[in-house]
């Protein structure tokens, strides 16, 4: 059964034992629907520990400690979490590409509101240049 490790001081000191320069090490991302929608709700991230602190000695990934890892995301885990999808590949695909054979016909209403459309637009010669200034 894979470790977990919470935001405690005896796993803390664990963690700290076990870990070595090169080891990574997974915690979960919950993601939020209002922002997007089609997105899983729970997404894992993946912290390699690349380098020592000069200062503390400390292991480091980026720019966070152990502890700081384990502040900021409150739980670790030693493998992947089964069943999430890591949050660096890409989402799943909700709409299709359309097939070869799709033949998208506009009726006579469809035109008439891209036709409106394209007139309310601006005209890029009657734009002002970017940077100057209206009174």
């Amino acid at each position: 059964m894979p470790k977990t490790w919470t935001n405690r001081p005896r796993d803390i000191r664990d963690l700290k034992r076990r870990l070595r320069e090169g080891d990574t090490v997974y915690t979960v991302r919950r993601v939020s629907r209002h922002v997007a929608a089609y997105e899983d709700s729970k997404l894992y991230a993946a912290h390699t520990f690349t380098w020592r602190s000069p200062i503390t000695g400390s292991l480091m990934t980026g720019h966070l400690s152990i502890e700081g890892l384990l502040a900021q995301e409150n739980e670790i885990h030693e493998q992947p979490p089964r069943g999430m999808r890591n949050i660096a590949d890409p989402g799943r695909q909700v709409g299709a590409p359309l097939g070869d054979n799709y033949e998208g016909v506009l009726d006579e209403a469809e035109l008439r509101g891209l036709d409106k459309h394209v007139a309310q637009g601006s005209n890029p010669r009657n734009r002002r240049r970017p940077g100057s200034w209206r009174p």
